[in-house]
């Protein structure tokens, strides 16, 4: 046992305390003539639980092992950029359409990265090797919320989902035996690669068994990372590098791969989904407009009943002459040529239009209101048109007839539920706005912050949907923006162009 007053002012060196990740003590010692022995003494103050380890070198090969390292600290900054890189943009990504599994990948490769730059001696941790197991199992973590987010195992594969959860609670225990006893279990038995090999079998069942395309990209990058967490567990100290670094990268860059893939199907199945509620709003109007020409229908079928009753009973009293025969044949032909015209009104108004044309608002206002007037009428409401200056736009003719009829039934609909007195809708066409408004009182507050939101609705039996595509029809397909507000007698929905 040594201490300071066993060695000579000679053969004590300063002591050097060692916190970066490259420290030397100079000395001249010539082998075989120098009758000085030195004593080097390791004595970890922080790092509880490392070994203690000293290279003697040359100068020379000091300088030429420390070039060496400076390439190899660049080729890992270079890394770590890819993998933070990838995980800021996953985290943007999140913000924005809220798809949990970009959030779980961007936290796993943060967690992923500071793993890997205290493994590597990038950056200098003081405590204990409980950070890097603590990182470990905190990217393990991650790594496994992730894998049920992107394959959504929960829904697809209930029993494995279950293993995966068994999983993420032995993480949790783990953490926690770490910070009691710096000990951890899954690391001393190498259960990452073990359990990855989990993830890469629900993998290859989603691909199988659904065609998961995304899947693909998936299998690959966890197998590289999985193959080289494999190597580094057990292989480490036949191996001169971190096989991690690079099974990180590849995976970091494929599994982004795999992510912009599956938001291009999210982005695919929306626009399904799209096209279903515009076709669900589409179904719903045109009931009510086939109820609307059932009802107009019914007086000129009335009529034309009564025509030929006539003709007949002229026919039998020997009155039927040729004027009389003429007048009954135009006044019936005037009555075809009404049912016509509203079957070519509803035909025109459910023609899938593509192309944007030059319109009037006031006449396809008009228009609108003709195929509405009996419904309008049955309910005994008022509409009034106050165009204040003849306005032509080119765009979605018959799409703006749409959003007109929904927001003309929501306001028929509320005014008919609160049995307003003297109910009144009054359309007011401007220069590129068209304005629709009722005195049904208004809108709730509470409803009011909702009120365009999908399946949102009041009213029992209602789908919710018809708001909701009619302000996506307006700023997503016409580039306008419909708006509403309370007044002082009512709700007020604004078109504007």
């Amino acid at each position: 046992e040594y201490d300071l007053n066993s060695f000579s002012s000679e053969q004590a060196l300063t002591p050097i305390s060692v916190q970066g990740m490259t420290s030397k003590a100079t000395f001249s010692y010539q082998q075989g003539r120098d009758a000085l022995v030195y004593y080097l003494r390791i004595q970890p103050l922080y790092l509880d639980g490392l070994e203690p380890f000293i290279f003697i070198h040359s100068m020379e090969q000091f300088y030429r092992d420390l070039n060496v390292y400076f390439y190899y600290l660049l080729i890992c900054g270079v890394i770590f950029g890819i993998i933070v890189m990838a995980g800021l943009y996953n985290a943007f990504v999140y913000y924005f359409n809220r798809e949990r599994a970009f959030i779980y990948y961007a936290l796993m490769q943060f967690a992923m990265v500071s793993m890997l730059a205290f493994s590597t001696g990038l950056i200098s941790i003081t405590e204990s090797m409980q950070s890097y197991d603590v990182l470990s199992l905190i990217t393990a973590f991650f790594g496994t919320l992730f894998v049920r987010a992107f394959l959504d195992t929960a829904s697809h594969f209930p029993r494995w989902d279950k293993v995966l959860l068994v999983y993420m609670g032995l993480l949790v225990l783990d953490m926690g035996l770490v910070f009691s006893t710096a000990y951890s279990f899954v690391s001393d038995y190498r259960l990452y690669s073990l359990f990855g090999l989990v993830y890469l079998w629900v993998g290859y069942l989603r691909l199988k068994q659904e065609g998961y395309k995304p899947a693909r990209f998936f299998l690959i990058g966890w197998g590289v990372l999985i193959v080289s967490i494999f190597l580094a567990e057990h292989f480490e100290e036949s191996l001169t590098f971190n096989p991690i670094l690079l099974g990180s990268l590849i995976e970091a860059i494929l599994l982004a791969m795999a992510l912009a893939y599956k938001m291009k199907l999210l982005a695919e199945e929306q626009e399904q989904q799209k096209e279903l509620m515009i076709h669900q709003s589409k179904l719903a109007s045109m009931g009510e407009m086939i109820g609307n020409i059932a009802h107009q229908w019914r007086q000129p079928l009335t009529y034309l009943s009564y025509s030929f009753m006539n003709l007949k009973e002229a026919q039998k009293q020997g009155a039927l002459s040729p004027e009389y025969l003429n007048r009954k044949v135009d006044d019936a032909t005037k009555q075809l040529e009404f049912m016509s015209q509203t079957i070519d009104d509803f035909r025109d108004f459910y023609a899938p239009h593509k192309a944007k044309e030059t319109f009037s608002l006031v006449k396809a206002t008009e228009a609108t209101l003709e195929l509405m007037r009996n419904s309008l009428s049955q309910a005994d409401i008022e509409v009034i048109v106050e165009v204040k200056q003849e306005s032509e736009i080119e765009n979605y003719k018959n799409e703006y007839k749409q959003v007109l009829v929904n927001l003309l039934s929501n306001a028929k609909d509320a005014l008919v539920h609160r049995a307003i007195a003297s109910p009144q809708i009054i359309i007011e066409i401007d220069t590129h706005s068209v304005t629709v408004r009722d005195n049904a009182g208004g809108i709730e507050p509470t409803v009011l912050k909702r009120i365009f939101e999908p399946y949102f609705t009041t009213k029992q039996g209602n789908s919710g949907i018809g708001l909701y595509m009619s302000k996506m029809i307006v700023e997503r397909n016409m580039g306008g923006k419909l708006l509403v507000e309370n007044d002082e007698i009512g709700a007020v929905f604004r078109m504007l162009f």
